[in-house]
């Protein structure tokens, strides 16, 4: 293989980078559909309250999402992100997530939004990226749970 330049190395990242944010931002709107353009077709994913289970496959992992109550409502704060290019269509990473949770029978408070359920989650996403010919996608995302309120 090749080496990789800096600036192809930079691209990588930046695409994964992006796969993080664009993973919460489609939970938190509960367009789960967007996740078929996040996850690779034979992906893998554990969710943070539940890692033992692995699921496999992109249609399951929507599946998955789509079967949550749609009265649940989520905002993902994720940070720290870190990715590490291994090859020209391979990469590995990390990154940390605050999750804020509410319901949607929660009126909420002018100027204020909803109230934020007592409980808050923060926790590591281990990622494996894959580039695929649509571009970077999650080959595999498993989830953990540190810490709780």
């Amino acid at each position: 293989m090749a080496e990789l330049s800096e600036t192809e190395i930079r691209n990588a990242e930046l695409a994964c980078h992006a796969l993080a944010v664009d993973y919460a931002d489609a939970v938190d709107t509960q367009e789960y559909a967007r996740l078929r353009d996040i996850f690779a077709e034979d992906a893998a994913f554990t969710r943070p309250a539940n890692p033992q289970e692995l699921i496999h496959g992109v249609e399951n992992i929507v599946a998955m999402f789509e079967s949550r109550p749609r009265n649940r409502l989520t905002q993902h704060i994720v940070s720290n992100i870190r990715v590490r290019v291994e090859s020209a269509d391979r990469a590995v990473g990390t990154c940390r997530v605050l999750l804020f949770t509410s319901d949607v029978s929660d009126p909420g408070a002018p100027d204020f939004g909803r109230k934020a359920s007592a409980r808050q989650l923060i926790g590591t996403y281990k990622d494996r990226y894959v580039r695929t010919k649509n571009g970077w996608r999650f080959a595999e995302r498993r989830g953990t749970i540190s810490f709780h309120t």
